[in-house]
């Protein structure tokens, strides 16, 4: 499944595989900002993770028949770093930030995978990829700092940004946490396994039989909710990984696309505004992010590499 050491050029079908899953992990944040209005933050969690776990089990089942009993506590840690750990902080931020302004605050994972490579693994990073890194910091503090911030908005809008800046970094947790069993039991297993492993706490919030459960949504919710569990979280790993199969790691390229759908999604969809200081600090984030190289890209999904899967 690696190819990055072949120089395979990307294919054509790769390259439609890849951008669609760019699509669905970019306007991933449209949709939970869209969403939030109508359903709180918990209950969208556990009806889309639930799903999505019940989906991808499948999956997981290769990695579970082989499973080394000294890999479960890593399998547990990385799917609450990236089902719990990034998916309730963006959610919750999603309630007060625009969903521009967090697609691309969620563009810096790639650093905070370097940063986390640097503090706790010893990892040794050049003066080019450095650099990089306070490029896309610079652009973090131009989005959201208050000259960002939509008028009105207040300190929640700066929460908002914590919120989603935190997910970043339990996000990038999640793929240093993954990357070994990643290389051991495939991607996809690995991923599927650990979104699985991720979505368990949420059964303890499933109202007692006799309630109102599931909740009523309106008919835009609903394809909302599916979208984020079916398409972003379910199609946009399985693509992702066909598109490295049959792209190769030149692929991982289209990952700095994210951002970008991220924002035209939330003009297009939500007649969101973005303002002059959000356009910059995107760009330094996006050409930070460049500079650090395809060493720490983005995998949607769990590793530091191309070949990874991604549960969104």
């Amino acid at each position: 499944m690696d190819e990055r050491a072949t120089g395979t050029k990307v294919r054509t079908g790769g390259l439609g595989a890849g951008l669609i899953a760019v699509c669905l992990w970019g306007l991933a944040p449209v949709a939970t900002r869209s969403l939030v209005h109508e359903l709180a933050p918990l209950p969208l969690l556990t009806l889309r993770q639930l799903l999505a776990a019940g989906v991808l089990l499948p999956w997981a089942v290769p990695a579970l028949r082989r499973i080394d009993a000294r890999d479960l506590p890593r399998f547990i840690v990385a799917g609450l770093l990236g089902m719990v750990g990034y998916n309730l902080p963006v959610t919750v931020g999603l309630q007060w930030l625009p969903a521009s302004s967090a697609g691309l605050l969620l563009a810096t994972e790639p650093v905070w995978v370097l940063v986390i490579g640097l503090v706790f693994l010893g990892e040794r990073a050049g003066p080019r990829v450095l650099a990089g890194t306070g490029i896309a910091l610079a652009g973090v503090a131009v989005i959201a700092g208050p000259a960002a911030l939509s008028p009105g908005s207040g300190t929640r809008a700066v929460a908002g940004a914590a919120l989603v800046l935190l997910a970043t970094l339990a996000f990038g947790g999640y793929m240093v946490v993954l990357r070994p069993l990643s290389q051991k039991y495939g991607p996809v297993s690995a991923t599927a396994t650990s979104s699985v492993a991720g979505a368990l706490p949420y059964l303890a919030l499933v109202p007692l039989p006799g309630t109102a459960w599931p909740p009523r949504l309106s008919p835009s919710a609903g394809a909302e909710l599916l979208f984020l569990a079916l398409g972003s979280t379910v199609a946009g790993m399985l693509l992702w990984n066909l598109a490295v199969v049959r792209g190769g790691a030149g692929i991982s390229r289209l990952l700095y696309l994210e951002p970008v759908v991220s924002v035209l999604g939330a003009m297009v969809f939500l007649g969101e505004r973005v303002t002059a200081a959000v356009l910059a600090g995107g760009v330094l984030v996006i050409a930070g992010v460049v500079m650090t190289g395809d060493g720490v890209a983005r995998p949607r999904r769990p590793a530091v590499t191309a070949d990874a899967g991604l549960p969104r």
